[in-house]
């Protein structure tokens, strides 16, 4: 699913330079849609653990996520700071940082609390409050998929959440989109699809046909809240759509294409903000903007992911090889 990954990639970059769709902002689909591969990835991931002692399995685990996630996040949380250093302006930037804001952006997980913390006024990678929640989810799976009763509860709990964001009890931007109590059902979903489990089956096909209805229902009645249709809307294409891919084969030269454009969708997203700001500070705008953006990002991904992250692999990763497909060893972000 690498090119699946890159172009959900490619649409967070456009909506965070203000690209949307009649209104609609594409990058909360793709970060829907993020959550939902994330799940699909680790439960696939989990059924390879080296060790059935739960205590050997989650450090193993947790270690194999760290080393996903932190070497090309440090390596675009130093561009941020050079790029900051040089005088980049922006919202994600106008405030003098604290001991916690440099703390939040080298831990990740504050991030997805922001809106309390403040810390979104020194935010170095900016798309990071989404690692913050995935993050959070990977802490919490090996306790949940040893206690499937507790994940039972979890998911239905985190369904109310969403429930009471969505009809506007709660923030429907906080609740239902940014934080992990809100969302841990979508990550959930993607740990069902890859279980295969009767009974989990049956309940993404209502949870599916109840989220086909709200689609509908939020578009005749008009009613819109933050990011109230764009999570419904992506979690409805988000299920088919892994399901669907799930089911090709693809030749060798065309998974060595998934696994390029896979290995090029985490750098795409964690470069893109400090390269906006470094083509700002040399004034670079217009047309010109999302192509200069995406190819930077690239290049530099490719870059970081052949100098900085193999090297780490080969070091540290050896438990799981390099050339298993993109879907057992790809983490999402969002």
């Amino acid at each position: 699913m690498g090119i699946l990954r890159l172009l959900l990639a490619g649409l967070v970059v456009a909506s965070h330079l203000g690209i949307d769709f009649k209104g609609w902002n594409i990058g909360v689909w793709a970060v829907v849609i993020f959550y939902l591969l994330a799940g699909h990835v680790v439960a696939k991931l989990w059924r390879r653990r080296p060790s059935g002692d739960l205590g050997q399995s989650a450090l193993w685990f947790y270690r194999d996520r760290a080393l996903r996630i932190f070497p090309l996040y440090f390596a675009a949380l130093g561009m941020s700071v050079v790029v900051w250093g040089l005088g980049a302006q922006s919202h994600f930037l106008e405030k003098t940082p604290g001991v916690l804001e440099w703390v939040s952006n080298v831990i990740v997980i504050p991030l997805n609390y922001y809106m309390w913390s403040g810390v979104d006024r020194f935010m170095l990678v900016p798309p990071a409050w989404s690692l913050g929640a995935e993050i959070q989810f990977y802490l919490a799976l090996p306790l949940l998929l040893a206690w499937p009763r507790v994940g039972i509860v979890a998911g239905l709990g985190s369904l109310m959440v969403f429930v009471c964001a969505q009809s506007g009890l709660v923030n429907t931007d906080i609740y239902g989109y940014r934080l992990f109590a809100g969302v841990l059902f979508i990550f959930l979903s993607g740990v069902l699809l890859e279980r295969k489990a009767l009974s989990g089956a049956a309940a993404l096909c209502v949870l599916w046909l109840l989220c086909l209805l709200y689609v509908f229902f939020l578009y005749k009645t008009e009613i819109r809240r933050v990011y109230d249709m764009e999570v419904a809307f992506g979690y409805l294409i988000g299920l088919p759509l892994i399901i669907l891919l799930g089911k090709i084969r693809f030749g060798r030269v065309w998974f060595k294409i998934q696994r390029e454009c896979g290995n090029m969708s985490y750098g795409l997203f964690v470069f893109h903000f400090p390269v906006i700001w470094m083509l700002e500070l040399i004034q670079v705008s217009g047309a010109m903007m999302l192509p200069l953006v995406v190819f930077i990002s690239l290049v530099l991904s490719v870059a970081c992911h052949y100098g900085i992250e193999r090297p780490v692999w080969k070091g540290f990763r050896r438990k799981i090889p390099l050339e298993l497909p993109p879907a057992a060893i790809q983490s999402q972000f969002s």
